[in-house]
């Protein structure tokens, strides 16, 4: 799973849709559609060109892909 919501707020900020995002990582929108559901996931080469896009740092990669459910300042 990823953070959906963290995410989200970040493709707002750039006036992204789904399909915006999906058309990007070169996917069709239905097969974005089960990732961003959550029956699959996102795999290494779509999180790299996801934090190129929205210039992420290593932390909310950390935090909207490798770890979302972990809050600040909590260990693994």
């Amino acid at each position: 799973m990823f953070d959906k919501k963290g995410l989200k707020k970040i493709m707002d900020a750039y006036h992204d849709y789904n399909k915006d995002l999906s058309a990007y990582l070169g996917m069709s929108v239905p097969n974005f559609s089960t990732i961003w559901n959550g029956r699959q996931q996102f795999n290494v080469n779509h999180i790299r060109r996801i934090a190129v896009r929205y210039s992420l740092d290593p932390q909310q990669v950390w935090d909207i892909f490798l770890f979302p459910e972990l809050k600040e300042g909590q260990e693994p």
